[in-house]
């Protein structure tokens, strides 16, 4: 794995790119810190509390050392960069920090999700995410979608696996994220036919097969009609009535391939016929909505490109918990590619580059 030097030249090599600046006092701040310790990076906003990066930054597991690029006005796809998976214009608004994830200059990332900010575009670059609406995590001030929802955004994490996930959370709330207590937890899943995604299978479908790989007697499933999900206002719709009126624990979706097919974007769509087919099969659900409902939100990368298992848990840190339970057991039964493995998580293959001589 980079050692510091390689991995401040190869962030460096990205200035202009996707990544803003490289931290200047990195070498004195590692100091102290534990040996394997985790590099990371922020998103290029003022509206992450500054607590909250002191928390993050003094920990001594962790070390900062990029500001990453993000999109320009907070938009759901970046056209300033491509993603190095699906060869794509990347997905927005936290756009460099997941790619900086894969090319092995950071273990993790703090990014900001308004509607679908951090959770898209973890997703759409086969990593896993959260974001902590529901456990009171939020930017400083609110703001309005480009179709017109006033919303406070909340910080999340992406990461290379749920386990950093969970520990830069614990770190930023202060406290353990285990479920103190065993119950039966009502999942609510897409009823069959519902959704069928922009690869042309059945989103149900898709669930039950992850579903079939982990242990399920703690879970009670029941299935809605989610027929429309594509649209945030549905999805605002389908994600309040299953936890509040059907008092689900959490909700389980299938989402991607996004950004393959069609890009999630809503700007193009005010210029006509052109603009609509272009922002159609976006494969994004109810990763954009989970923000404004005030969940928690995990996504679980699977095998399929950009694609992943959404899971949108109740507020509050038990229900937190219960959710990144849920995902570690999901990643556990997930087996990703060797190769992506070898040569974007754990980045084994040697960094070479020519100087003057």
């Amino acid at each position: 794995m980079p050692g510091l030097i390689d991995k401040i030249q190869l962030a460096k090599g990205e200035i202009g790119r996707s990544v803003i600046a490289v931290n200047p006092m990195i070498v004195n701040e590692i100091r102290d810190k534990n040996r394997n310790m985790l590099y990371f990076g922020i998103k290029n906003t003022s509206q992450i509390p500054e607590n909250i990066i002191r928390q993050v930054r003094t920990h001594a597991n962790f070390a900062w050392l990029t500001i990453d690029k993000s999109a320009d006005k907070g938009r759901a796809i970046d056209t300033d960069l491509i993603n190095p998976l699906t060869y794509r214009a990347m997905t927005g608004s936290t756009s460099g920090g997941p790619i900086n994830i894969l090319k092995g200059i950071n273990d993790f990332v703090i990014g900001t999700d308004g509607g679908g900010s951090v959770l898209a575009p973890a997703m759409s670059c086969q990593l896993p995410s959260i974001i902590g609406a529901g456990t009171g995590l939020f930017v400083k001030n609110k703001k309005l979608s480009t179709d017109q929802y006033e919303f406070t955004g909340s910080i999340g994490v992406i990461a290379k696996r749920i386990s950093m996930l969970k520990e830069v959370m614990e770190c930023m709330l202060e406290q353990k994220l285990t479920p103190s207590s065993e119950k039966r937890l009502k999942i609510v899943i897409p009823k069959k036919g519902s959704i069928i995604g922009p690869d042309q299978i059945d989103m149900h479908d898709k669930v039950m097969e992850h579903l079939a790989s982990i242990q399920l007697s703690n879970y009670q499933i029941e299935e809605i009609d989610m027929n429309g999900i594509d649209e945030r206002k549905t999805a605002i719709d389908v994600i309040r009535y299953c936890l509040q009126e059907r008092q689900a624990d959490m909700i389980l979706t299938c989402e991607g391939p996004v950004d393959v097919y069609g890009y999630g974007e809503t700007i193009p769509q005010h210029f006509g016929e052109a603009g609509i087919n272009l922002t159609k099969n976006h494969g994004k659900y109810l990763i954009r909505a989970a923000n404004m409902c005030q969940t928690t939100a995990i996504t679980v990368p699977t095998s399929t490109l950009a694609s992943g298992i959404t899971i949108i848990a109740k507020s509050g840190i038990a229900h937190c918990g219960y959710a990144f339970d849920l995902a570690q057991q999901l990643e556990g039964a997930i087996h990703l590619p060797e190769i992506w493995r070898r040569y974007y998580l754990e980045n084994d293959q040697h960094v070479s580059r020519l100087d003057f001589w």
